[in-house]
Formats: C-alpha cells, sequence, structure tokens
C-alpha cells in the first residue's frame, strides 16, 4: 500500500510504503483466540472420551499456529518512507521507528526497475546514486511496484530535466 504524505514544508514530498495487511492485529488475536477456544474443546472432548493424547496435540498445534500468525504480523509491519526534498531523497526503513537510513543527492538519484532473468521472479526497484542503492517496495506486488516506480520517477526528475 503506498500513501502519499505533505512534509513539512511545500517543497518536501512524502511516500509511506506498507505491505496490505488482510487483518488488523486485534482482528488477528481475536481469530486466534476463537481457533484456540474450538481446538481446546475438540481436545477435552476427545480426552473425557478416553482418547487423552488428544489434547497435548491441540496445545502444540495452537502454538504453532500461534507463532506463524506472529511472525507473518511482525514481518508485515514494516514501513518504508520515501522522502524527497529540494536537495536530497532519503530512504527510512522500519517497524514503529526508522532502524535503517539511506540518503542520496536528488541530482544524481536514479530509479531503476530491474527486471528478473526469469519471468516468474518478482522486479526490484532500487533507487541508487554514487554506487549506493536501496531496494524499496519488496513486498508489493507488480502492478503497484511498477506504479511506485513511475511516480518516484516523477518525484525525483526535476521539472527543468522535463522540459524541452
Amino acid at each position: 500500500m503506498i500513501s502519499a504524505l505533505s512534509g513539512p514544508d511545500a517543497d518536501t514530498q512524502c511516500l509511506v510504503i506498507e505491505p496490505n495487511r488482510s487483518m488488523s492485529w486485534q482482528t488477528l488475536v481475536s481469530l486466534y483466540l476463537l481457533m484456540v477456544f474450538v481446538s481446546l474443546a475438540i481436545g477435552l472432548a476427545y480426552f473425557h472420551i478416553g482418547l487423552t493424547l488428544v489434547l497435548p496435540f491441540c496445545g502444540l498445534e495452537m502454538l504453532a499456529l500461534g507463532a506463524a500468525l506472529y511472525v507473518t504480523s511482525w514481518r508485515n509491519s514494516i514501513r518504508e518512507v520515501v522522502t524527497v526534498d529540494d536537495q536530497s531523497v532519503a530512504v527510512e526503513v522500519g517497524r514503529d521507528k526508522p532502524v535503517e537510513r539511506y540518503e542520496f543527492q536528488r541530482s544524481w538519484t536514479k530509479v531503476i526497475l530491474e527486471h528478473p532473468p526469469v519471468s516468474w521472479h518478482p522486479s526490484r526497484l532500487l533507487i541508487r546514486s554514487h554506487g549506493r542503492q536501496v531496494e524499496v517496495g519488496q513486498f508489493l506486488n507488480e502492478e503497484e511496484r511498477r506504479g511506485l516506480a513511475q511516480l518516484l520517477i516523477r518525484m525525483i526528475t526535476p521539472l527543468e530535466a522535463v522540459k524541452p
């Protein structure tokens, strides 16, 4: 998901890039607790009729499901913020706060959409300058990545370079 924000001044443009989440953390926890309740009820029913090993396996299954849901939710909470002002292009990557920051001179920055050598692999969207590069939008689908590339090119390319 790509969101455009206004920067601190009129010349600053900001994009927030996040993965598409199917449900919020609260909804995910509610769904997980419902599944734990149903699994526990089934395990207790089988335990009551004498099949005692069903209950521990229900517990293991729910622990594995909880761990998988947590890891998936944690990985989907990443956020990339691209800020373009008069002089620079900054890319910040993190979850709750920026963990990594990359800064490039705007006049030398290129946006490159690398097509994969094999058709079923995803393309890569790179912001590159002076031998350094950072990949943005790894979690986007192909259509969103192409749209982001066009949007970044329009944001970064100075208006003087576009005029004939």
